[in-house]
């Protein structure tokens, strides 16, 4: 694909959600509802396939781009290549979508290399935060702009490319930063006094405080999800909201690093029952607690292990639903 065809191409991109999240909205009159997204990074098919030439050439004009202009700026050409280094890459064919194109390494390694040594003025966006997620190693710069939203005290709305309001993303932030491990550290005392159980908030502040070390956060964790499980009859599924909170919490046992091993009973329990999942339009379905097997399995590293102990980790049945309308965002980094 020509060069220029392919800057023209992140630009166009980015007016057109410019126009849709502006004028679009500008003309509806639905009642906008604030929800807080969940502290969740959802799972995504580790399956993939390397980038051929021309998918190569888009990944190394998106990164080119940021090395040639302030990356966090309002240039459309940054906001174009952001948002497009911000998302899964598909290759596609006429009439149907085709498998997931591996993410270059070293193509987010430079657009962290770009960052760096750049003060970042005013505040990330929900893109912004989700291209941070792909950084293996973050400049401080980054680290700082992600806890900037995480630690907001008013909700940060985005209403995304489509116009469509998405929520508070303060918690995907949370667990954005809990995803680079250490190098969150200097934020654990802040998210240690906030973790609750009570929302994503309070959850993702958990996830925070786990990954930085803060001495005391995982065995807040255990009990927060002990109470969590104590509050359901063994023979009834747990509901989604419930479930929720238990998985995020989860997340932040996971987001310890190694000390997780120690501290995996609650997670233990939790998949020794049923949950609650969405099943539109006939409701609500009670499922295995399937999407905890990849967290354990990542705190063992030791897929059969958890597959030997709870068979449906192997099986074919249906993973249940994102909680509450997750968006994908990269998986969480191991540190």
């Amino acid at each position: 694909m020509n060069r220029r065809n392919m800057l023209v191409g992140f630009v166009l991109t980015f007016l057109a959600g410019f126009w849709m999240g502006h004028h679009g909205a500008a003309q509806s009159t639905a009642p906008r509802t604030l929800r807080a997204m969940p502290a969740i990074p959802i799972w995504k098919n580790p399956q993939c396939v390397s980038a051929d030439i021309k998918e190569n050439e888009y990944f190394e004009i998106a990164a080119s781009t940021l090395e040639h202009v302030a990356p966090h700026s309002s240039d459309w050409l940054a906001i174009g290549a952001k948002r497009a280094l911000s998302q899964d890459l598909y290759r596609s064919s006429p009439g149907r979508l085709g498998p997931r194109v591996c993410s270059p390494p070293a193509i987010y390694a430079r657009v962290a290399a770009a960052f760096a040594g750049k003060p970042i003025k005013g505040r990330f966006d929900l893109y912004e935060v989700e291209l941070a997620s792909r950084m293996q190693s973050p400049p401080d710069e980054v680290v700082d702009a992600v806890a900037q939203v995480a630690f907001d005290q008013r909700p940060v709305i985005d209403d995304g490319i489509d116009g469509q309001v998405k929520g508070d993303i303060r918690p995907i932030a949370r667990t954005v930063l809990a995803g680079f491990g250490h190098d969150s550290a200097r934020y654990a005392s802040t998210a240690f006094v906030q973790i609750s159980s009570e929302s994503s908030i309070g959850t993702g502040a958990a996830q925070v405080a786990a990954a930085g070390g803060h001495p005391e956060a995982l065995s807040r964790i255990e009990s927060l999800m002990n109470q969590l499980l104590a509050t359901v009859p063994d023979d009834k599924p747990i509901p989604l909201a419930t479930r929720d909170r238990l998985y995020e919490l989860a997340w932040g046992i996971y987001f310890s690093g190694e000390t997780a091993k120690d501290h995996v009973a609650p997670i233990v329990k939790l998949m020794g029952k049923y949950v609650q999942s969405g099943a539109p339009p006939f409701g609500v379905v009670s499922l295995h607690p399937k999407r905890m097997c990849e967290v354990l399995s990542r705190i063992y590293g030791d897929d059969q292990r958890v597959k030997s102990h709870f068979p449906y980790c192997a099986d074919e049945t249906p993973l249940e639903s994102y909680p509450q309308g997750a968006f994908a965002v990269a998986s969480a980094q191991s540190r």
